[in-house]
């Protein structure tokens, strides 16, 4: 099985050595690895051109103007020659058997892999936090809007272009609204509860308290509700809910959740997400 890794990097000298070393580590090696350069302004390009020179199958592309994330990624799926696309975000790190897990189930006829990370590390890759496996099956986590690390997502590639791919009106959740189409779509989805990864969180990290999170989790809400099953609803809109408390749009998020509460009651039986609303209410 071919596997194209994708990377997109912007400013990210601290940390892409460490990534790429995550990825040429792996005991089962990729076909290529697509790096590309969003007109970063640090030694990030210097960085890989470095790195281009010790390792053949490295393929480094700048762009001439920052283009952001979703289209990045999708050049680089363009430009890949592999059967699947795995993506690595600049800061996160792969455990060395990354894709000798991922290629365990994708060769049973799915489309795309999705997998919860193990841990979390801070900047200088010391472990913050570990989580355990999540108890909840895969469509629950999808329309809580759990899924969307990129760095645990492969999909095949012909499938991945043939929907789209990230799509910018949905910048700072392409990655969950990705899943939310393929699933729609009928495409079959392996799900890993926890896979071997880390993400790592720091200040530079473009999603943390970014307004844009919000409006972009409006869009899906907004898009998507009507489409999803019946059953499912529920769990897009306590999504929402918690999310409007997480910016302070508390007047809103409680009416969401009063509505959700005399509909669907059952829905706060799961003490996680009671606690979820508590500690965003006060």
């Amino acid at each position: 099985m071919d596997f194209s890794v994708v990377i997109t990097a912007f400013n990210c000298e601290r940390f892409i050595e460490k990534s790429l070393h995550s990825v040429f580590s792996q005991t089962y090696s990729p076909k290529e690895v697509i790096v590309i350069d969003d007109a970063s302004s640090d030694r990030t390009y210097p960085i890989l051109q470095k790195w281009k020179e010790k390792y053949p199958n490295l393929r480094v592309v700048r762009n001439k103007k920052n283009l952001e994330r979703c289209k990045s990624r999708n050049l680089g799926v363009k430009l890949a020659r592999g059967k699947f696309v795995c993506f690595l975000d600049c800061d996160d790190l792969w455990f060395e058997k990354y894709l000798e897990k991922t290629l365990e189930v994708i060769e049973k006829d799915y489309s795309a892999v999705f997998g919860l990370p193990k841990v979390f590390v801070n900047s200088e890759g010391k472990i913050k936090k570990k989580k355990k496996p999540p108890k909840e099956g895969f469509e629950t986590l999808l329309f809580e809007g759990r899924i969307g690390y990129p760095s645990g997502s492969c999909f095949e590639r012909k499938t991945f272009l043939r929907l789209g791919g990230y799509l910018q009106k949905y910048l700072m959740r392409e990655d969950w609204e990705i899943f939310l189409r393929f699933y729609l779509a009928g495409e079959k989805v392996a799900f890993i509860p926890s896979h071997e990864y880390a993400i790592r969180e720091h200040s530079l990290r473009t999603s943390r308290g970014n307004k844009r999170f919000l409006q972009a989790t409006l869009r899906v809400y907004k898009d998507y509700l009507k489409q999803i099953p019946d059953e499912f609803k529920p769990l897009l809109k306590y999504h929402l809910a918690v999310q409007l408390l997480r910016f302070n749009k508390k007047g809103i998020g409680r009416k969401l959740l009063l509505s959700l509460f005399s509909e669907n009651p059952i829905v706060f039986k799961n003490g996680k997400r009671v606690w979820e609303v508590l500690k965003r209410l006060f």
